[in-house]
């Protein structure tokens, strides 16, 4: 009998054993699924990339001789070689009246070299192209699956008196154009604008078409990136169409769909902070802190005829936020739901001057930018920050509608706020309500 007692107690053993490890082996299969899961849902599609370089007779000063206009062409073929790779990924057109396609999948890396060998055909008609059959064919090339990018002076082509009148025309049919190829497939495109700067040797027409020679003087053109969002996130991480990445970069405007679904953001308890305060248990976690509380607006060594505010520090991650650094940078950008605090400061993370226990919070997060907030008064309240989707000052700085004396606008480009315009009213029309790329709250019980 205990013979039988002591086997059936074995047994059970045995047998617990055995479910804790069948257990064991299911846990760690669904954290491999989950995994898995993970890297397929992050995983970037692969794009197709089509490059139209347009080279109507406005073109030409910018190919003649030395220029920083092939040296941006070099620099972002090599760049799209590097990282997409060659073959049937990345094709090069030229584009005016229609499009004409070249032979470079081999030879990425010398296209630019070679440019003027390939500028003209014989029967093409360049003589001048319309801007927004451009973007149209472009437009109808891209799909969920592919970027287009457009290099080009981004000039509209018009004939009258009226410029102004003629330009808000012209600006309707980009918008046209635009909302035209949204309907058809529903994608939700982004659209990069770049301006850069070139040497060019050639001739000005102005918007009376009258000519004017410039040799070697410094003139804007565009490099215009579109794509569905997800492809260009990927892009954006990839290719810096920035300063010192590619030659001749003056500025950039990123018009996209949609608000950050899950911006990390976490207050830091110990950096940047005039005034003593501590985590709120409710809104914090191991990696962020969400809230704060228990604020004394006094500090120890606080030197009072200074002046200075309660101010707390907020470390954000906007690496998948499309806009460039200038404008994120940029306190003009952003508003509050509340004026009880405003900007003090917005900063670039740096280890360095982070506390570590703060470090310690949110280290893994990778967040890459501090906002410093400071009070405007003593009665302080919960404060949500967002940052607008707004027209960058540089785009009406480099605006003109009278380029008949070009000599003395070098930097302008004739319209080009109308352009942008079109592009990003589109965007409005589609999304009414897409008025952010993101905000976060901060729980303050005071």
């Amino acid at each position: 009998m205990k013979k039988t007692i002591v086997f059936c107690l074995i047994t059970l053993l045995l047998a617990g054993c055995g479910k804790n490890q069948r257990r064991e082996k299911v846990n760690n299969i669904a954290e491999t699924v989950d995994n898995n899961s993970t890297q397929v849902t992050t995983t970037p599609i692969k794009p197709n990339i089509n490059v139209y370089i347009e080279n109507s007779g406005s073109m030409d000063g910018y190919v003649n001789g030395n220029t920083e206009f092939k040296g941006a062409i070099r620099d972002l073929l090599v760049l799209l070689k590097h990282y997409y790779g060659e073959g049937e990924k990345i094709k090069v057109h030229f584009i005016n009246n229609g499009i004409r396609a070249t032979n470079t999948q081999a030879d990425l890396a010398t296209f630019a070299t070679n440019i003027n060998q390939l500028w003209r055909v014989q029967g093409e008609n360049t003589s001048s192209s319309n801007l927004n059959n451009v973007f149209k064919m472009i437009l109808d090339k891209t799909d969920k699956e592919t970027i287009s990018i457009l290099f080009s002076d981004c000039i509209y082509s018009i004939s009258g008196r009226d410029a102004e009148g003629l330009l808000s025309d012209e600006k309707s049919l980009t918008k046209d154009a635009f909302l035209s190829r949204w309907r058809q497939d529903s994608l939700k495109l982004a659209t990069t604008i770049v301006k850069m700067n070139s040497k060019f040797n050639g001739t000005y027409y102005d918007k009376d078409n009258r000519n004017t020679p410039l040799n070697g003087k410094i003139r804007p053109y565009y490099i215009c990136v579109i794509g569905n969002n997800d492809v260009m996130l990927d892009f954006n991480s990839k290719i810096p169409l920035e300063k010192d990445k590619i030659e001749g970069f003056d500025n950039k405007y990123v018009i996209s769909t949609g608000a950050a679904d899950k911006l990390y953001y976490s207050v830091l308890i110990s950096t940047d902070n005039v005034g003593r305060f501590k985590a709120i248990r409710g809104a914090s976690v191991k990696e962020y802190v969400h809230g704060i509380e228990d604020i004394d607006m006094k500090s120890r060594g606080r030197d009072e005829s200074v002046g200075n505010k309660f101010t707390f520090a907020v470390a954000v991650d906007l690496n998948n936020i499309l806009a460039e650094e200038d404008y994120l940078l940029s306190h003009e950008n952003y508003t509050y739901a509340d004026n009880n605090f405003h900007i003090k400061e917005i900063k670039r993370v740096d280890k360095n001057n982070i506390n570590a226990s703060d470090w310690v919070r949110i280290s893994s997060a990778n967040p890459t930018h501090i906002i410093v907030l400071e009070a405007t008064g003593t009665a302080i309240s919960d404060v949500k920050v967002s940052l607008k989707k707004q027209m960058p000052q540089w785009i009406e700085q480099t605006n003109i509608i009278d380029d008949k004396n070009i000599k003395n606008n070098l930097d302008k480009t004739f319209g080009i706020k109308y352009l942008i315009e079109g592009i990003a009213e589109a965007y409005q029309i589609i999304y009414p309500d897409d008025k952010n790329f993101f905000e976060f709250e901060i729980k303050i019980n005071n």
